[in-house]
């Protein structure tokens, strides 16, 4: 039970925990930056609340947990949007390296993820659009059928161009998905909560929530204001104080810590099956994304270097024009998320300086800036220039208070 969420031991004591006693409330939410544990602990709570076999093991031989293994289970929705292409690209190297039945089961999770997200009770006020992606999902429905974990797999070759299939089809159906959960979704799965049905445990997964327009929100809170008996709503989100705060007061938190480098490095050797790597999990993912992540990572030390240097700004007028130029708002995110690393990165290089308060406080408001930042981007859709710049002044001001007339913060770390 939750062997698979590994450096978050104290969250783990507490759900497995939680779980055995029945005491879990009927709405949490998971917080902590990306990369943290946050979808793979309530994939995996999902599945413990839905056992029907006595102590939820993963080889758990039921056949709900055999269906959430799958993620197949008709009592679970996922909703909201994450980087599904990155965990399908690293994923689907892992099975072509190993044709292991661990990673087969990763691929073909990873795609059910996005494929839970084009159920149709989630699409009933919007048949029209979905329809345009039907051809899309019904062939990579169909023939995640082909990938059988416990049976023979694919000769090499045809692995391969199966698995390029796949991810074409993949790209084409992630231009559907809404930057946001819109708000026919959350009355769907109101609609759906209430449905007389099994009596078995029926779990929503909401993932972004701190990014919810506040139709959506308003109509979540009524969900959680009186849930039914048998659902458990389970919400995720990078930023706590950008949720809703009547939304914060009706669920129970749990705070997922950032990941280590060495905890890092334990989930690509154990689950990915690199040796050695030194990088976080969020850059390891990033490696495996479309966009030109090269870039990115190089325009990130830049951003900092001229944050915390004296002078003219050298060396960011191709970042300004990106975003300037860019309607993608996925781009800025991912910007933002490697952003938010890279300051603690820098501190851990000097032990003495982030030991200190001031330290600690610098390290801490940056992240604040950085979270301000996404919220304006994503929750209130304001111009990627402007936050840009915005962004930079603010670290650049605070840096330079930090080494100029010492440093208080406004909450230490």
């Amino acid at each position: 039970m939750f062997e698979n969420l590994i450096g978050q031991d104290n969250i783990r004591r507490q759900l497995q925990d939680s779980s055995l006693k029945g005491s879990l409330p009927h709405g949490l939410l998971f917080c902590g930056e990306s990369c943290s544990g946050r979808m793979t602990a309530a994939l995996e709570l999902a599945r413990v609340l839905s056992c029907t076999g006595g102590q939820a093991d993963w080889d758990c031989p039921c056949r709900s947990c055999q269906d959430h293994r799958l993620l197949i289970s008709p009592e679970l929705l996922l909703l909201g949007r994450r980087s599904f292409i990155e965990e399908i690209k690293a994923s689907g190297d892992l099975l072509v390296r190993t044709r292991a039945v661990f990673a087969a089961y990763m691929f073909i999770r990873n795609v059910r993820k996005l494929l839970k997200r084009f159920e149709g009770l989630l699409w009933e006020d919007n048949e029209k659009k979905l329809s345009k992606y039907s051809a899309s999902i019904a062939f990579l429905t169909e023939n995640l059928d082909h990938l059988d974990p416990g049976g023979i797999l694919m000769p090499q070759d045809e692995m391969e161009h199966w698995l390029d299939e796949i991810l074409s089809h993949v790209r084409r159906i992630l231009p559907a998905l809404p930057a946001s959960i819109p708000v026919n979704q959350i009355r769907s799965i109101s609609r759906w909560a209430r449905q007389t049905g099994s009596g078995r445990a029926k779990v929503v997964i909401l993932e972004g929530v701190e990014t919810l327009q506040d139709s959506s929100a308003n109509a979540l809170l009524k969900i959680l204001e009186e849930p039914p008996a048998p659902v458990t709503f389970i919400l995720t989100a990078e930023r706590k104080g950008a949720v809703l705060g009547t939304i914060r007061s009706r669920v129970r938190i749990f705070d997922f810590l950032p990941r280590s480098m060495e905890t890092s490095g334990e989930i690509l050797e154990k689950l990915y099956r690199y040796e050695g790597a030194e990088i976080s999990l969020n850059h390891f993912f990033q490696g495996w994304s479309d966009r030109d992540q090269h870039f990115i990572n190089t325009q990130v030390r830049l951003f900092l270097d001229n944050c915390f240097s004296e002078g003219e700004n050298q060396g960011l007028e191709d970042l300004f024009q990106y975003f300037g130029k860019t309607k993608n708002r996925e781009d800025f995110r991912v910007f933002l998320s490697l952003l938010s690393e890279e300051p603690r990165q820098r501190f851990l290089e000097d032990p003495d300086l982030l030991a200190t308060v001031q330290g600690q406080a610098l390290v801490s408001d940056i992240q604040k800036e950085i979270n301000q930042s996404a919220a304006g981007a994503l929750v209130y859709n304001q111009s990627l220039p402007f936050l840009f710049e915005n962004l930079f002044y603010s670290v650049k001001e605070q840096y330079e208070t930090f080494c100029t007339k010492g440093y208080s913060g406004s909450s230490p770390a």
